[in-house]
């Protein structure tokens, strides 16, 4: 054994030292690094509820509260819009959740909007699509139109399921229950669109993927006069697809976003697959990513050349229009309803797109939160709030957040019925 020399001593003793001082050294806390990811979702989280809460308010406000109807759009001279009015119900019991409004407020506005169209004009169960705010005469000469009042009374069955046990539920079901779906179909195998008193049904009959799906399964689930299984193998038949590759869906006629939203608002078609078309979920997503690749390929309109997309139905710098993802479909105006819309399925394209909107807060943000469209290019930027647009933008956040338009509307007897009966 090898004897230690002098400086031998000194490097063991400073070895020693090293070793005791590394036991006692506690190392300062670094502080974790938030992503990019989720430093957006965590911003964009807080501007999604607060543009939630102002939306909702539309609701009350512009309504009348002697009847409950809701207006159509936020100016004063607007008439009511029935599926404004649906949209309505839901969202104030998304109000009462969110603590916007009590219970008991809430139930009495949908319990007086319920007796009137239990009292008002009707044929077969179906309304006019516009009527006078303060009478039931129709406005803008609309007819009775089948999707409206199928967005009417999706609302109302929301309301009796929130309302379980009450006299507002046993109203929502009557008015569902006297909706004669055959007699919309004019003796045909398809639901006809509109009927108007004068001159009887229109022209136009449901075809293509659209925002039907909802109307077909309440249509199918009716205890009184339900369609056959046969009539949504004929809609169904008449479906066509757009897209290449992992795009490819079956498509509305216009490719207007709202389509593939309205439905699946009130139905949770996550884990539902239909014999031939497959699952509807998964073909909302893929239109919605069909849209915003229409948005990236179109960069000669500003509003898309800065990331934004959401190609709906709006109002637009000419006029209200079907904007749609298709040629000859758009000039450039997009919807927030639509990209706060997609929130359920692109959650990170959505929350990037909701962000830079709230970077041009001072002309996209208002009184009932984002404005209705706007147009960067013309600049552009709607004036004025439209009902069913800022509904979607209510249930689909309260969806995203906790899908607390699914969990009652899901269990709604007449929709159980349905899908059993469409073998989902």
């Amino acid at each position: 054994m090898k004897k230690l020399t002098g400086l031998s001593y000194i490097f063991l003793l400073i070895g020693l030292f090293a070793l005791i001082a590394s036991t006692l050294y506690i190392p300062p806390s670094v502080p974790q690094k938030t992503s990019p990811i989720s430093g957006i979702s965590q911003r964009a989280d807080k501007i999604i509820r607060m543009n939630e809460d102002n939306a909702t308010k539309y609701f009350w406000d512009c309504a009348n509260p002697v009847n409950g109807l809701i207006r159509d759009h936020s100016q004063a001279s607007s008439p009511s819009s029935i599926s404004a009015v649906g949209f309505g119900f839901t969202s104030l019991i998304i109000g009462y959740e969110n603590g916007l409004f009590t219970k008991n407020d809430v139930y009495d506005r949908i319990w007086t909007a319920l007796n009137y169209f239990n009292n008002t004009t009707n044929m077969h169960g179906f309304y006019y699509h516009f009527i006078n705010m303060y009478n039931s005469s129709p406005a803008y000469n609309s007819g009775f139109s089948s999707i409206d009042t199928t967005l009417f009374i999706s609302g109302a069955l929301f309301a009796g399921q929130f309302f379980q046990n009450t006299s507002l539920q046993r109203l929502s079901d009557r008015l569902y229950e006297r909706i004669n779906w055959q007699w919309m179909t004019n003796n045909t195998t398809l639901l006809n669109m509109c009927y108007y008193p004068q001159s009887g049904f229109s022209h136009y009959y449901w075809t293509d993927y659209s925002e039907a799906l909802l109307m077909y399964i309440l249509a199918l689930g009716s205890p009184t006069h339900p369609l056959p299984g046969s009539d949504w193998s004929a809609w169904i038949s008449t479906w066509r697809t757009n897209g290449q590759g992992p795009l490819k869906h079956w498509a509305s006629s216009d490719e207007s976003m709202f389509t593939y939203l309205y439905a699946q608002a009130y139905i949770n078609f996550k884990n539902l697959s239909f014999n031939y078309v497959g699952n509807l979920w998964n073909n909302s997503r893929k239109a919605i990513l069909y849209d915003i690749s229409f948005a990236q390929a179109n960069t000669e309109y500003e509003t898309f050349d800065q990331g934004f997309w959401g190609i709906s139905a709006s109002n637009g710098p000419n006029g209200y229009r079907a904007y749609g993802a298709i040629n000859g479909g758009t000039d450039g105006t997009v919807a927030p309803y639509a990209m706060i819309g997609a929130l359920p399925f692109v959650p990170n394209q959505s929350k990037l797109a909701i962000i830079k909107m709230w970077d041009m807060k001072n002309q996209t943000f208002g009184t009932y939160g984002f404005v209705d469209a706007f147009n960067i290019e013309d600049n552009w930027f709607s004036p004025v709030y439209i009902g069913i647009d800022v509904g979607i933008e209510v249930l689909m956040t309260q969806d995203y957040i906790n899908g607390f338009v699914w969990n009652y509307f899901m269990k709604i007897s007449y929709v159980e019925n349905a899908l059993y009966l469409l073998g989902v």
